[in-house]
């Protein structure tokens, strides 16, 4: 039973609230992390069909830390990243590493290793050498509070311990009208308005049919329907965690419109755009930056480390062709628009609308933002015949 799967799972995260609500009566706040751990230790152990995959990774992650950076100490972390994602990557490799009757990457592939994966980068990368580790019961709640353990969104250990402290205090009336609210959001956008789309909508024609109304038909549902399905989902989620005294980071804001790919990522999936730049773009960009070949030639670096970025995105979706030419788009299209505004501030002037109104410029920029969105999600989706 996977979080938001079932009704079982509305049962189970419904008691485990009660649980918390009663229990702030009779525990001082100092055992809120302890509670905590407990409920999602339950839900791991009776929901999952091989809980021992996701204790066997945090033990392994908890300790390959703690090892790679107060006693090997590597130089360059590319190094303990490598190590801590390679669970992840034996399995999105499909790299088959059998030790006969033992299959390997049978045993490490299970749901929410990716997002379990890039919340220990995370924490590796924000960790400096010989920081004492952060305490295993909130390690462990990190990785896998339930709301967040499948759908995200990838949060940060700090700002998760900081909610966490909290503890108590946060459980509230106020709180839990916010939490309701938000959960009520989800439940309308995933449960109704996704549905209706993907019943009415998205497969109004045949998915292989290559005439261009269809494919337009297609093209435009299949974005609206990805956006209200997986906004659902994170508005479900941050909505049961605040009702569990936990603040989960919000994930969408209104991304359709969005004016320039830039400001895509600020709206949609906002939690992977923004671990994306801290992780890999930025880094990406220094190391670029010290190249002597590359010091002349500043927004090819940008752009370099933008394609970089975005095809590594669609790798992590999964290594098919349509997930990593959707990343690839994105790429393309982030780099362009880098490239439009390096040139606007050179040239001291609007290079592409010139003097035109700022809010025709404004009504314009949305319009192709959502084409070039609704084509690189097509894409994304698999569905395109061509």
């Amino acid at each position: 039973m996977a979080p938001f799967s079932s009704i079982s799972f509305y049962i189970i995260i419904t008691l485990f609230i009660g649980i918390i609500y009663i229990f702030r009566f009779f525990l001082s706040n100092n055992y809120y992390k302890h509670l905590l751990a407990i409920l999602n230790f339950s839900f791991l152990y009776f929901a999952f069909p091989k809980p021992y995959h996701f204790f066997i990774l945090v033990g392994f992650s908890y300790f390959a830390t703690f090892l790679i950076s107060n006693v090997l100490k590597f130089k360059k972390k590319i190094w303990g990243i490598l190590i801590l994602l390679l669970p992840m990557l034996l399995v999105k490799f499909d790299l088959r590493i059998d030790f006969y009757p033992f299959k390997l990457n049978d045993f490490l592939s299970f749901a929410g290793l990716s997002y379990a994966s890039f919340r220990i980068m995370g924490y590796y990368m924000d960790k400096s050498q010989n920081e004492k580790m952060i305490d295993f019961v909130t390690y462990f709640n990190f990785l896998s509070f339930t709301p967040t353990l499948l759908i995200g969104p990838i949060d940060k250990l700090n700002r998760f311990k900081a909610s966490q402290d909290i503890g108590f205090l946060a459980i509230n009336s106020e709180n839990f009208i916010i939490g309701w609210n938000a959960f009520v959001k989800g439940v309308a956008f995933k449960y109704i308005i996704s549905e209706l789309i993907d019943r009415y909508w998205l497969n109004l024609f045949p998915e292989t049919s290559k005439e261009i109304f269809h494919v337009a038909n297609s093209m435009y549902a299949y974005y609206f329907f990805l956006f209200f399905d997986f906004s659902g989902y994170s508005f479900m989620a941050l909505g049961i965690g605040k009702m569990m005294g936990i603040n989960v980071p919000i994930n969408f804001t209104n991304p359709f419109l969005a004016i320039n790919p830039q400001d895509f990522w600020r709206r949609f999936h906002i939690s992977l755009g923004d671990w994306l730049k801290d992780y890999f773009f930025t880094p990406l960009y220094l190391f670029l930056t010290r190249k002597k070949r590359l010091k002349k030639y500043p927004i090819a670096r940008q752009n370099m480390a933008l394609v970089l970025t975005f095809l590594l995105m669609g790798c992590w979706n999964g290594l098919r062709f349509n997930y990593i030419l959707s990343g690839f788009l994105f790429g393309v299209f982030s780099a362009i628009h880098n490239t439009y505004i390096f040139q606007c501030k050179k040239k001291s002037r609007d290079v592409f609308f010139g003097n035109l109104n700022p809010l025709m410029v404004k009504i314009i920029s949305i319009f192709i933002m959502f084409n070039l969105v609704s084509i690189a999600m097509y894409i994304f989706s698999g569905r395109c015949p061509y």
